[in-house]
């Protein structure tokens, strides 16, 4: 009771009169986020709505949660520093507060729009495909202009995605992850690895580092960039493949049928190139997208709440991913 006491009023001393005026009325608090303390803030009478995320849950420390709130704070200010109100509508979340007392909160405006998600399903049950693909192209616009907006002379490595790749196997060992799997999945990253063409034809960009179906919200064709607490320096693959990840997964888990997203993955990757203003860039990142959607499909295998066969599947088509995408980027390079 406390807790919700302390974060009311600082909404009204801190939060609020950014939005609007004195006096304010009564706070109804609704919860938004299935997994982690997600919150949404609305005062009726001025009519205002804030989004807060508390960093500090579970058995996860303070230092620890004040350190990731005080991140994505910074992330947010310096990608809408950087790239400004953006053409047509599209935009970054606008951070409003934080506050590490209140269990390292983190406030934003609240945007309005659906998630990626709410298409992906009405694609899957509804058949509502030429809407996902028009969603789809609205959000490969928004990645080239986050992407180009904030890219730099630096060359790629293969750091970034090595590290991430070793941590999730590590992850995964003790669930469905199986010794001879691993042995697979880190013999055919090895020659990625060693593949030039995968790192030598692109910089370092920023990337949203956490490219999930839940994180982009659509409006009237405008996309809007949520929950930038993993925003990183890497490969704008990085992103794509992710979702590329992420559109494989949720066919494969609501309908059974993953081989129904290539049609969706291929059209945000060609929208992508075209967007980029250049065709044959297309051929560029889909070399590399096999690479980033296997780390991508890894990462959702770590979620606990897929039962542990299909979690195997997810690893499965992230080897499948690895071993043919090599083959098929090998058989490219000159």
């Amino acid at each position: 009771m406390y807790v919700e006491t302390a974060t009311c009023q600082y909404l009204r001393e801190e939060i609020f009169p950014q939005l609007a005026p004195p006096p304010y009325g009564d706070i109804e608090i609704r919860s938004l986020g299935k997994q982690k303390p997600v919150c949404l803030f609305f005062e009726r009478k001025r009519n205002i709505m804030v989004v807060g995320k508390f960093f500090k849950w579970g058995v996860i420390p303070l230092e620890e949660a004040s350190f990731k709130a005080d991140k994505e704070y910074a992330n947010l200010q310096l990608l809408r520093e950087m790239l400004g109100k953006m053409a047509d509508g599209d935009n970054v979340v606008a951070p409003l507060g934080e506050n590490r007392e209140l269990s390292a909160l983190l406030v934003t405006e609240r945007v309005l729009g659906l998630a990626l998600d709410y298409f992906l399903t009405q694609a899957i049950f509804e058949q509502q495909h030429v809407q996902l693909f028009e969603i789809l192209s609205h959000l490969a616009r928004f990645l080239v202009k986050l992407h180009e907006g904030c890219k730099t002379e630096i060359p790629l490595s293969n750091t970034f995605p090595k590290f991430h790749l070793s941590n999730l196997l590590e992850s995964l060992r003790d669930g469905p992850l199986d010794v001879s799997s691993r042995a697979s999945i880190e013999k055919y990253a090895l020659h990625w690895w060693d593949v030039e063409a995968v790192f030598s034809s692109d910089n370092e960009t920023i990337v949203h580092g956490d490219a999930t179906t839940t994180n982009f919200l659509f409006d009237k064709g405008n996309v809007t960039a949520i929950d930038l607490e993993n925003m990183s320096w890497a490969d704008r693959c990085w992103d794509l493949g992710f979702i590329a990840a992420e559109l494989k997964h949720n066919f494969m888990w609501r309908s059974g049928d993953g081989q129904a997203a290539e049609s969706f993955i291929g059209h945000l990757l060609w929208e992508y190139a075209v967007y980029y203003g250049d065709t044959n860039f297309f051929y560029v990142i889909t070399s590399k997208i096999p690479l980033y959607m296997a780390i991508g499909l890894l990462r959702i295998a770590r979620n606990l709440y897929l039962d542990e066969s299909y979690r195997k599947n997810l690893i499965l088509e992230a080897k499948r991913c690895l071993k043919y995408g090599l083959s098929s980027l090998i058989a490219t390079v000159p």
